[in-house]
């Protein structure tokens, strides 16, 4: 899976009071490790001081890595990068898009607000992942993504079975959008040893081992 690196120029200058233009990316959820690179470029004749991490808004469905506080001075003409790093939820909802907003400042008024928007791209294929962790217990985390069907809605169906095939839990029975998806499964009551999950939506079948490990 490919991450993205959205880089983004601003001039700073003390005359600038806001600046709305947007630009549109796409990003896939779950992706890790895409980048934000704000080029920023001091045109003023005077030195100016910018926290770090700037001000941001609308990041419900991104987590931001960066942990570093450390203000960023530039002289006059300098130039420098400032690097975001960021995992987009494998879960978001990809009917929507997020605004992302910066707010930059020197520490006494916003001088720029940039925004961009991003957009969820839809799953191209069926697929069912490796649940996470295994082994496990008790809890286990199962990944799947359902593509655009020309109905709209694909019927799906997880369930869970032990190695003689018997069924032991429906995750999942209903009909679903496209989208990525995750789920808990809980085996609190069962006893160690080898499961099969299964998702079934549309003509698409697929089946995997895990391992409950008391």
């Amino acid at each position: 899976m490919k991450t993205n690196k959205i880089l983004i120029v601003i001039f700073f200058l003390l005359l600038i009071i806001e600046n709305n233009a947007q630009n549109t990316y796409n990003v896939q959820p779950g992706i890790k490790n895409n980048q934000i690179v704000l080029q920023i470029v001091n045109t003023s004749e005077t030195e100016i001081s910018l926290p770090k991490p700037l001000q941001r808004r609308g990041i419900k469905n991104l987590t931001f890595r960066d942990v570093s506080k450390e203000t960023i001075t530039l002289k006059p003409k300098e130039e420098k990068e400032i690097k975001y790093i960021f995992d987009v939820n494998y879960d978001a909802d990809i009917s929507k898009q997020d605004t992302i907003e910066f707010l930059i400042t020197d520490n006494k008024t916003i001088h720029l607000t940039k925004q961009f928007i991003l957009i969820y791209t839809q799953p191209k294929e069926f697929k069912l992942e490796q649940n996470y962790p295994n082994p496990f217990n008790p809890t286990t985390r199962i990944r799947y993504s359902i593509p655009n069907v020309g109905t709209g809605l694909a019927l799906s169906t997880l369930k869970v079975y032990d190695i003689l095939g018997n069924e032991v839990v429906t995750l999942v029975n209903e009909e679903k959008p496209a989208g990525y998806y995750e789920i808990e499964f809980n085996a609190t009551e069962l006893s160690s040893g080898v499961y099969f999950y299964r998702l079934q939506s549309g003509n698409f079948t697929q089946t995997k081992k895990m391992i409950l490990m008391r």
